[in-house]
């Protein structure tokens, strides 16, 4: 019965690689194990993008960027800057997180890779023992 709800309860995000899944997104964001490397922009609809991560088993995966949209608290501006003067055409290299300086509507996204690169990482579970380097899927929450 535990094994059965376990198997139905909702995750955030496996590892495409190994199986490793985070419940939620506050575990999977401090999980030392994970690296944000970088952002595929979507310019038709931004939050439709996707952020990139390594994870530690040497996997490569994506969550889409509106999942992370609550992160952010300032102006979104409304115009876009892309090929203007002005732009640094940082969303158009997926490994380049900067923050961006223009008044771009693409600028908001920039915030929360830095939002999410500077978050604090830290194991404060023993679930995050060693099942990392495990092939078989384990949970953490």
């Amino acid at each position: 019965m535990e094994k059965q709800r376990a198997e139905t309860q909702p995750v955030f995000k496996k590892c495409p690689n190994c199986g490793f899944e985070w419940n939620d997104r506050e575990s999977f964001l401090k999980d030392p194990d994970v690296e944000i490397v970088g952002y595929q922009v979507n310019f038709i609809r931004l939050s439709a993008g996707y952020f990139l991560f390594n994870h530690s088993c040497k996997g490569t995966f994506s969550v889409q960027a509106v999942e992370f949209k609550d992160l952010y608290h300032g102006p979104i501006f409304t115009k876009r800057a892309t090929g203007q003067k002005e732009c640094p055409e940082y969303c158009l290299h997926q490994d380049e997180l900067r923050p961006c300086p223009a008044q771009c509507e693409c600028a908001y996204v920039r915030e929360i890779l830095q939002t999410i690169k500077n978050r604090p990482k830290r194991r404060d579970s023993e679930s995050f023992s060693s099942v990392h380097d495990s092939t078989k899927s384990q949970k953490i929450s």
